[in-house]
């Protein structure tokens, strides 16, 4: 299924890729006297104030960079004229499922949306022929996300054009030994953020 002519004018997928990724980069901090204003968090970008502990500064380094690599993501996605990056997103974690089939709860958790984003999401795959809906033979309440062929060849050919990005933008700025000490304290910050007390 190889994508569509960029000469044609038209995209074969029915969404705007040059949309850009919403990402709140001056969300405020809360500050520990009344009187003082708000504090932005971008104004932390560039080093740590001496008052700010370094957690705060971290999250908002954290929340800069995924932005920017989520960002020319979808421009090389949408340059390939290939559904957004959330699409693939979705895509990639239904197809490492058992049976690539997965509980719209866990993959709502898994994505990091609510269910009411995840359920208009899928609902657009639905459309595009490359999800379906399943419910539970014993309680409907429960639904599946299930990818159909034309979902499984898409994903194929969407992931060398991340995997690409990725090494230009990220892969290789770190070496082998960064990655793997990265991805371990991410591990960690994700372990204890999704601990329940």
């Amino acid at each position: 299924m190889a994508p569509a002519s960029k000469n044609s004018g038209e995209s074969r997928w029915p969404f705007s890729c040059s949309s850009p990724i919403s990402i709140e980069a001056t969300s405020t901090v809360p500050s520990s006297r009344g009187s003082s204003p708000p504090l932005s968090v971008a104004a932390y970008s560039a080093k740590p104030p001496r008052k700010v502990a370094t957690p705060l500064w971290t999250t908002a380094k954290l929340r800069r960079t995924h932005a920017a690599v989520s960002q020319r993501l979808q421009d090389a996605l949408a340059a390939a004229d290939f559904p957004p990056l959330a699409w693939y997103e979705l895509l990639g974690a239904v197809a490492e499922a058992p049976e690539r089939r997965m509980k719209m709860g866990d993959l709502a958790e898994s994505l990091v949306i609510t269910r009411g984003g995840l359920t208009k999401l899928i609902d657009r795959l639905i459309k595009a022929g490359l999800m379906e809906r399943a419910f539970c033979d014993t309680d409907r309440r429960v639904s599946y996300a299930t990818l159909t062929l034309a979902g499984i060849d898409l994903l194929e050919e969407m992931r060398p054009v991340i995997v690409a990005e990725l090494d230009r933008s990220f892969t290789a700025n770190l070496s082998t030994a960064q990655a793997k000490d990265l991805r371990r304290a991410l591990e960690q910050v994700r372990a204890s953020a999704c601990a329940t007390t």
